[in-house]
């Protein structure tokens, strides 16, 4: 039976009071908290009127408690805890400031609900006052702003673990709205005028506004005129007088609304005039606006009239009329048929107005011809017209302008203005050229035109015509000239005419010492002018013609036509050496050819080697050590002078060793015979001729041989000689040139084996003879050869090679044949290849025994026979029988049965090869037949296939093949070779053909054997030749040297033509090449030519490490590659400069500069250091460098530079060759300022009584901008500190200093000022008098000699009289003797400086010196010259220039150099030191690189011929020989001048192979191989490397 339920009735109020369990909302909601059975039961609320008593019940709510477990009939008590939860949560509020409280309100259920306790917070802090219904409710009384946040309530156990439940509202204020800005209450305006109603409100939030016209919002009128402003404010465009009324603004937001008003009053004016209308005049063509300004409301509407026709209305526009905003008409344009009167009317609603003007219209006044621009020639007339039309009513006058400054013809009788405007200039010149404009003045229009005039004339000639010899090409002159006046109209060309004496007569010719080359003028007239030339021959042991030579003249004659006006100078080529030339330029305008240039003075180009070889060379040898030499002279148009010889030079034949020369001292000799040359060796020989000015082209090399001559007379040294296996024997010995290698055995010394080697450059030779006898004796020995004969044997040595298995048993043959026996017979082995010993021990193997008889032969020594039934294996029987052993009788035999019957030798090292047969007991054998149809196929590069058919096997098998043929040269008297056997393959109808050489012809030929004998020959086959193949072997002697900086040298030794293994015109080299430090990509190069032995390998980079490789190719591909060789490339100078180059000013005169390396790949060497460029931009014309030593330090403070000065910075590094690249562009960075120095060149120009007028130049040193200056200045005799100061501009350069004491003297000051601050003044003395005159010169000049250095000098004088005027400065000039001009040092040194240094000198020169005084009336006479003076020697600046380096002899090397130039010596040159030192980076054909190695540098001074007595004189010495060098060594070679102070930088340094020069083995090697080429071998070579 269901439990009854049960009902529960409450009031609301009753149940709230005290009743932590239930809680009444702010909304009147009632929550019951923490429920249970209790809480079930009916519900109802009541609302009741306290002021009448009325109320009202709602109806009944049951409330039903479900409970998840009870036991019995009574509730369940729900003790267990639950954590707080918020139910009924805070809600934002908002509430209008000013009012009386606010309530927030936050529900929250837990269990046990009598432990939960509600807190409330805000900013963090609890609040603790307002707090009601258990903490449910938060009460705020009258509210501000002050309690506008966020607040938060907290629910919570106590004593309990449980997370507090948390929930939070916003309280924000309201602010009802206020106005800050209302209309008037009344508004008055005029009709069509517009209007602004101001309303504007604030409040929080912003309120809204809305406007209303007589109670009607706008938006319901939707009047377009009306339009609400963005401050809320209310436009009315172009006021109706149904506007007026009255306008309120509402403003409203949650706090409230407020409102304002406005009454709108709309009025109407009748038209007035604000400005009458006025008569106007204006010119045709021009723009005239009638003025008609009316007021009046509404607006009045305007028209215009002219007569009654309306022009411009409202409602009318007609073309070219247009009525203005403000009432005017304007018509544009004005024409003449405008003129009259026009009536301005204006009409509103009020009333009417009119007014007429009267519009007066003028002709334009114009120019209908105006100037144009003209050209005329100097002297003439220039006529510029300039005609004009006008209105006759008015008057034009004519004003011309040249260049805006107005002319007055009145002032020159050459310039007259006609009545037409017309100006006439006669007698033009260049003074009337401009631009002239003729302006038309008048009350109809002003007008102007402008047109230039040019005057033209010839153009005038060239100055300054210097010709000079062209150092870089002789053949040609350079011109310079200084660009002339053009006569006003562009240079068209230049001409260049020459006059060329080209005919000689030689007086005399005499053999005299050797001396320079000069040149003696002995009249300036061309016609009478001698030449004496002096000619030096080509080397000491030549004399010297002296020739006196007599030009004569030919006409002038245009050389070139056409030349560039922008040009001012050019080269003259295509002149002849040793001929006199004279020049002469003038330019070509459009008027004409102006004048010539003055002729320069007679130029002779100096003598030029012979441009042309000798001709029709021929060589003979005439003994086995000369060659006979003959030539014809060069054609005579190549000589460029007179012949003096013949230089013949000589070398061997294809090898880069050093030229040896002849001088053939007459140029009537055209023969030498060549001595002291090496037996039959081919030479290569050149002749060249010379002249005074030197050798010229050398011929095309002819080639010759010397006669045969004696055999070699020493053999190689030093002979060592091992077994290395049964067949090979190796050599080693010193390397004498090529070599045979000769062995014979003891037993047979008529055999001689003959191996070739190549001879090489450095170590021990080692060769191997292959292919020897087995185990034989022999004697060996080294010899060399020449074509004549053998040279003789080292000493014989005598050796045995090794033991190896014995080769087959000879002549197997058999006798006694019965029915069941025959006897078996043999020879010795012909290659025994060892012992043959052994006892006779026998073995029967059965048919059980798995082991063959002969391989028992392993464990005897001797001979080793079997047999067994043909075909049948199980009935062999074999026999082991001693080594004397050389028959045996086989019994047992059955009849009529055939037998395999083997025979072999036993050594030590095992058995050898089988000799078989077949036999039948009893049948005797017969000698076999011949084979035949012999086919080839199967041809490859080294083998064939032959197929052939057997012939008569003679009644037992064939033992036997034998392959003979004939190779490369075939026919019927040709040899035949054996080149292949088979044996033990008796049914053999096919054979391949092994080891045939490539690319090869052969016939074939065969025969069988058997135990009887050979069979006869079979035909010869037909001739096939083998395919192509690659080479097999790489070239030999691979070596590798360092040719430059970018190259490398290698050189090898060219295969044999037996080795190309195919056709000869497709062999060539291929040499691979990669560097040895990177994985860089493989280059490659090919060199087609078969016979080439050297190479140059170019385009590499700067000091880097290559390996290369070479292979011989043809054809059908590329052989083996040969070992690898190293090289390295020279060291240069970097190639980058270095990166990241950065400055920054750290002081006004210091720079702090960094940067980074060089990228390794660019440096070229090892970096030593760097070197900084630095110059004023703009000052300086030559940098300055600082050098930073060491490639570690990258960083560098430049001191001591100019204050505020922009600098111009680059780095570059160098190594030990020389200077890198710089970095580019240039750093810019400035120096910081400072406070400036002192102004300069102060003077007084006027000086009065009570005045002076003081003048200025900027500081030398401004260090920063110039803000201005200051000017102190006072009495002399006045305190030393009571100064009147003026300070002005930083343009300004003067300043009169007024109401000063008459005869006084004053102290003035002048000071600069930048940023930093006001600099040092510079001070001077005036006296206020009249009474001035120009100061005297110095005097008592003197330089004293303790003062004197190689670049500069002191230089001290006495002032002279200052002329009743302060000296304001002292210039000091220059002159360097003996030809030098007045150079000005310094024009600013100070005014009581007594002495000054003169720096910049150059060493070793004399100067003379001057000094002038300056005051305020100007300039003294300069002073007497000093006596000249000779400034000190100094080290030369520069080495001797164009090093060249050639290897000599075997041993010495060749130094040839030019001089440095003479201004650079500074001082007397007293010779040259020659360093150089050995290098060990040339690795050659190693393959590690080696070590670079610094050891002392060796020095050799080389002291000149003479003395000098002039400081222009150079020593003549240009050659050294170096001897005593190591040969086959490298060496770096470097030069530098010196004099009494010290030496020069050094010269680049050069590097040098020495050691080649006269190498006679490699000569001999040539020979040799070619000897070795002309002998047929008819056995395979061996090498062994």
């Amino acid at each position: 039976m269901a439990k009854p339920r049960r009902t529960q009735v409450l009031m609301l109020g009753e149940f709230e009071k005290g009743m932590v369990k239930g809680a009444i909302t702010l909304e009147n909601q009632l929550v019951i908290l923490a429920t249970s059975v209790a809480d079930a039961g009916g519900y109802y609320v009541q609302a009741v009127n306290e002021k009448n008593g009325e109320n009202k019940t709602s109806p009944l709510i049951q409330l039903s408690v479900a409970i998840r477990h009870y036991s019995t009939d009574d509730a369940v008590d729900l003790s267990d805890t639950m954590a707080p939860v918020i139910v009924i949560p805070p809600q934002n509020t908002s509430v209008v400031a000013g009012s009386s409280e606010i309530t927030l309100e936050c529900v929250a259920n837990a269990r046990p609900i009598e432990k939960l306790s509600m807190t409330w917070k805000r900013n963090g802090i609890k609040i603790t006052s307002g707090i009601s219904s258990f903490g449910r409710r938060l009460t705020i009384t009258n509210p501000t702003s002050a309690d506008v946040g966020m607040y938060f309530c907290e629910a919570k156990l106590r004593d309990s673990t449980e997370e507090p439940a948390r929930a939070n509202a916003f309280l924000s204020i309201i602010e009802p709205p206020y106005f800050t800005a209302e209309p008037e209450s009344v508004i008055l305006a005029e009709v069509e005028k517009d209007v602004d109603i101001l309303c504007q409100a604030m409040g929080v939030p912003i309120p809204s506004l809305v406007w209303y016209k007589d109670s009607v919002p706008l938006s319901k009128l939707q009047n377009p005129r009306y339009k609400v402003l963005l401050s809320g404010g209310l436009r009315i465009q172009a006021l109706h007088p149904q506007d007026a009324g009255i306008f309120q603004c509402f403003a409203s937001n949650k706090g409230g609304e407020i409102q304002t008003y406005t009454y709108l009053d709309v009025t109407n004016i009748k038209p007035a005039f604000i400005q009458p209308p006025e008569d106007t005049t204006v010119t045709e063509g021009m723009t005239a606006v009638l003025t008609c300004e009316v007021s009046g409301a509404p607006k009045p509407a305007i028209s215009w009239k002219k007569g009654n026709q309306i022009l411009a209305s409202g409602s009318v526009q007609i073309p070219r009329f247009i009525l203005l905003e403000s009432g005017g008409l304007q018509i544009t344009p004005v024409f003449l048929h405008d003129a009259g009167n026009y009536t301005c009317f204006a009409v509103n609603s009020e009333g009417s107005l009119n007014a007429f003007v009267t519009l007066t219209v003028w002709n334009r006044t114009f120019i209908v011809h105006p100037p144009e621009d003209s050209t005329v020639i100097k002297g003439t007339t220039a006529t510029l017209r300039c005609d004009a039309t006008h209105d006759p009513r008015i008057s034009i006058r004519y004003v011309w302008k040249k260049d805006s400054v107005i002319i007055n013809p009145s002032s020159s009788s050459r310039i007259t203005v006609e009545k037409d405007g017309t100006l006439l200039i006669s007698q033009t010149w260049s003074g009337d050229i401009g631009d002239y404009t003729c302006e038309v003045i008048s009350f109809g229009g002003n007008d102007s035109r402008m047109a230039r005039l040019e005057v033209i004339e010839l153009p005038h000639s060239p100055q300054n015509l210097l010709a000079t010899l062209n150092s870089s090409y002789s053949r040609s002159v350079m011109l310079s000239w200084v660009r002339p006046f053009d006569g006003n109209s562009p240079v068209l060309y230049y001409m260049v005419e020459l006059s060329e004496n080209r005919r000689f007569l030689l007086l005399k010719k005499k053999l005299l010492p050797k001396v320079p080359l000069r040149k003696t003028n002995t009249k300036s007239s061309v016609q009478s002018e001698t030449i004496s030339l002096f000619c030096s021959a080509f080397n000491k042991h030549s004399g010297l013609s002296q020739m006196l030579i007599i030009p004569t003249d030919s006409p002038w004659k245009v050389h070139l036509s056409n030349l560039d006006p922008k040009m001012t100078g050019v080269t003259v080529s295509g002149l002849t050496p040793a001929r006199t030339y004279q020049f002469r330029v003038c330019a070509v305008n459009q008027v004409g050819k102006g004048q010539y240039s003055a002729e320069t003075s007679r130029l002779m180009l100096p003598e030029e080697p012979p441009s042309a070889p000798p001709k029709n060379i021929v060589a003979s040898g005439r003994t086995n050590q000369s060659i006979m030499v003959q030539w014809q002279p060069p054609p005579e148009s190549e000589h460029n002078g007179v012949l003096h010889g013949y230089i013949l030079r000589y070398r061997l034949a294809g090898l880069p060793g050093e030229y040896q020369y002849k001088n053939i001292t007459s140029a009537e000799i055209n023969y030498c015979l060549v001595k002291d040359l090496i037996i039959w060796t081919q030479y290569e020989i050149q002749v060249a001729s010379y002249n005074g000015a030197g050798l010229g082209a050398f011929s095309r090399p002819v080639t010759e041989y010397t006669l045969q001559g004696a055999v070699p007379t020493a053999p190689p040294q030093n002979v060592q000689v091992e077994a290395v296996n049964s067949t090979t024997i190796q050599f080693l010995w010193n390397p004498p040139p090529q070599q045979f290698i000769n062995a014979w055995p003891v037993d047979a010394p008529e055999t001689v084996t003959v191996v070739t080697i190549a001879p090489d450059f450095h170590g021990v030779h080692s060769g191997c003879i292959t292919n020897l006898k087995k185990y034989t004796t022999y004697y060996t020995s080294v010899l060399c050869f020449t074509t004549p004969g053998d040279g003789p044997r080292s000493t014989p040595q005598l050796l045995r090679t090794l033991e190896d298995k014995p080769g087959a048993v000879g002549h197997l043959s058999f006798t006694e044949i019965l029915d069941t026996s025959l006897k078996v017979s043999w020879q010795e082995p012909v290659e025994k290849n060892g012992i043959i010993t052994g006892n006779a021990l026998e073995e029967k193997l059965d048919s059980h025994h798995c082991y063959s008889a002969l391989t028992l032969c392993n464990y005897f020594s001797g001979y080793q026979i079997s047999w067994e039934v043909y075909g049948r294996n199980e009935s062999r029987l074999a026999r082991t029988l001693t080594n004397t052993t050389l028959e045996y009788k086989i019994t047992g035999l059955s009849s009529l049965t055939t037998y395999t019957i083997e025979v072999a030798a036993v050594t030590a090292k095992g058995s050898g090869w089988v000799t078989s047969s077949t036999i039948s007991s009893g049948v005797p054998p017969e000698l076999p037949g011949a084979p035949s149809n012999l086919v080839i196929s199967n041809i490859s590069p080294r083998s064939a296939t032959l197929q052939f058919r057997p012939g008569y096997d003679g009644k037992t098998s064939i033992c036997k093949w034998i392959v003979e043929g004939q190779v490369g040269v075939l026919g019927d008297e040709e040899e035949w070779v054996n080149l292949h056997e088979v044996e033990n393959e008796p049914d053999a109808q096919m054979l391949e053909v092994p080891n045939l050489t490539p690319y090869t012809h052969y016939r074939f030929r065969m025969r069988q054997v058997n135990v009887v004998g050979p069979s006869p020959l079979s035909q010869p086959s037909r001739v096939i030749q083998t395919l192509q193949a690659p080479p097999d072997v790489a070239p030999g002697s691979v070596t590798v040297r360092t040719a430059s900086e970018t190259s490398l040298w290698m050189r090898w030794v060219p295969l044999p033509d037996t080795q190309y293994n195919g056709n000869p015109e497709s062999v060539g080299y291929r040499i691979k090449f990669w560097r040895a430090d990177l994985q860089s990509p493989t280059l490659t190069k090919v060199i087609n030519n078969r016979l080439e032995r050297e190479y140059t390998i170019e385009d590499l980079e700067e000091w880097t490490e290559y390996e290369l490789q070479i292979q011989a190719f043809n054809a059908i591909g590329a052989g083996p590659w040969s070992e690898v060789v190293r090289g390295r490339t020279r060291e240069s100078v970097p190639s980058a400069p270095p990166e990241n180059v950065s400055a920054e000013a750290v002081s006004s005169t210091q720079i702090l500069l960094t940067w980074s390396t060089v990228p390794e790949s660019e440096q070229n060497g090892l970096v030593l250091g760097y070197k900084i460029l630095f110059k004023a931009k703009d000052l300086d014309s030559e940098p300055k460098s600082q050098i930073v030593r060491g490639n570690h330090t990258q960083s560098c403070l430049l001191s001591g530079l100019r204050k505020y000065v922009l600098y111009e910075i680059q780095v570059l590094a160098f190594t030990r060759i020389g200077d890198g690249v710089p970095s580019s562009p240039p750093v810019i960075e400035r120096t910081k300022d400072d406070a400036p120095g002192p102004p300069v060149r102060l003077v007084f120009p006027e000086v009065r009584l009570t005045s002076v007028r003081i003048v200025w130049q900027p500081p030398e040193e401004p260090n920063g901008v110039i803000l201005g200056y200051q000017i102190a200045y006072r009495l002399a005799s006045s305190s030393p500190n009571k100064f009147t100061t003026v300070e002005v501009g930083s343009t300004v350069r003067q300043f009169t200093a007024t109401d000063l004491t008459p005869e006084s003297a004053y102290i003035f000051r002048t000071s600069a000022k930048t940023r930093q601050g006001w600099g040092e003044p510079l001070e001077a003395t005036v006296i206020t008098t009249e009474k001035r005159e120009r100061p005297a010169p110095p005097r008592q000049l003197t330089t004293p000699q303790s003062d004197v250095s190689s670049r500069s000098l002191q230089l001290k004088w006495v002032p002279g009289s200052d002329g009743s005027s302060p000296i304001r400065y002292f210039t000091v000039q220059v002159r360097e003797l003996p030809n030098g001009d007045w150079q000005t040092y310094s024009s600013s040194i100070s005014h009581e400086a007594t002495s000054c240094i003169i720096e910049s000198l150059n060493p070793f020169t004399s100067y003379k010196l001057r000094v002038k005084a300056t005051n305020d009336i100007g300039d003294s006479d300069f002073s007497a010259e000093t006596e000249a003076v000779t400034t000190l020697q100094d080290v030369p600046d520069e080495p001797p220039s164009s090093v060249l380096v050639t290897p000599h002899t075997t041993s010495s090397v060749l130094v040839q150099w030019q001089p440095p130039k003479v201004e650079s010596l500074n001082g007397l040159l007293l010779g040259y030191r020659i360093y150089y030192r050995e290098l060990d980076y040339d690795t050659g054909s190693g393959t590690e690189s080696k070590t670079i190695k610094n050891p002392s540098a060796l020095r050799a001074e080389l002291t000149p011929q003479s003395s000098f007595k002039t400081v222009n004189s150079s020593s003549a010495l240009t050659t050294y020989e170096l001897t005593q060098l190591k040969k086959y060594k490298r060496y770096e070679v470097l030069m530098t001048v010196y004099n009494v102070i010290g030496e020069s930088p050094t010269s680049t340094p050069v590097e040098v192979f020495v050691g080649e020069a006269g190498n006679r083995a490699l000569e001999g090697a040539k020979l040799g191989r070619k000897q070795i080429c002309r002998r047929p071998f008819t056995g395979r070579q061996s090498w062994c490397f």
